[in-house]
């Protein structure tokens, strides 16, 4: 059950004033990176975003772009999503088999592993080949909201929710890699923009807190996890953003998402990686955008 998040009306009022202000900084592309050595950071710059452009112009079919957008999602933990990415179209575009269903459903797992290590798109080798496999499996099998989705390009954002933690036949996962708190409903918003995927309700999907998004949280005051497991930081930083979002008055993101949390979760990111986590390495204050004038972050100058 996620945790209620009392706030009166002056945090409700503030949180919304920086939901806001982050999202039109980061999709109006006036973050200010100039202290960085990053150059610029805005939705046109986020790697999946990019993958799709150039899925797009070398003619790939919708239905490939979505089957690439859920295999790779389910890689995209604990490392540089810009390299991730990249490899992936590379992989697709010499090994269209493995982003088959049907074909990887039948491929030996060594031999997934094999292809998935040499183009550098798995990491935890073992985990995400089987992971991966289980995937296709799933996908090929063609039954619930995410199977879909993929294959059809509509889908429920509440359903799709509850169907990716549910279980096989066997009581196994049938999405592993992609069920968790954070994957979920970033794989989610990925798929409806930029994977232009139908999704209906997509005001319900959560913002996909990781470690980043949780220094914006805390930096900015929005909430207070300190001293909490991730586990249960996640609903609390979650409903946090949920609250200022349905408060907050902003347009901004690509139609399908505009104004919900799917729209601030790109732009959270964006802004604990270049901002928050920069500051902290500096200790001292190095502002890229709006927000940061409402930063609380002990120890910086």
């Amino acid at each position: 059950m996620t945790p209620s998040v009392d706030l009166g009306d002056g945090f409700r009022n503030r949180n919304a004033r920086l939901a806001t202000e982050i999202a039109n900084d980061f999709y109006s592309g006036r973050l200010d990176l100039s202290a960085r050595e990053t150059g610029r950071a805005d939705w046109s710059r986020m790697p999946e975003v990019k993958a799709v452009e150039q899925l797009k112009g070398d003619r790939r079919s919708e239905k490939t772009v979505r089957r690439f957008l859920t295999f790779v999602s389910a890689m995209d933990r604990s490392r540089n999503s810009n390299q991730l990415w990249s490899a992936a179209v590379k992989m697709l575009a010499v090994r269209p088999e493995t982003f088959d269903p049907a074909e990887v459903s039948i491929m030996p797992l060594e031999q997934l592993g094999e292809k998935l290590h040499a183009a550098r798109v798995s990491r935890y080798h073992e985990q995400d080949s089987r992971g991966w496999r289980t995937i296709a499996r799933s996908l090929r099998a063609g039954e619930g909201p995410v199977a879909c989705l993929v294959e059809q390009g509509t889908g429920d954002a509440g359903e799709l929710l509850k169907d990716l933690c549910s279980p096989g036949v066997e009581g196994l996962p049938r999405y592993p890699l992609l069920k968790g708190r954070k994957i979920g409903p970033m794989w989610i918003r990925i798929m409806a923009a930029p994977g232009d995927a139908m999704i209906t309700n997509i005001h319900v999907v959560p913002v996909a807190v990781d470690r980043q998004v949780r220094k914006v949280t805390e930096n900015l005051g929005v909430a207070s996890t300190t001293g909490l497991p991730m586990r249960k930081a996640k609903p609390i930083i979650q409903q946090a953003w949920k609250s200022a979002v349905e408060e907050a008055d902003f347009v901004d993101g690509p139609p399908c998402i505009a104004g919900t949390c799917a729209a601030l979760d790109p732009a959270l990111w964006t802004f604990g990686k270049h901002g928050c986590e920069n500051c902290q390495k500096a200790e001292k204050r190095l502002p890229i955008g709006e927000a940061c004038k409402s930063c609380v972050f002990p120890g910086i100058a």
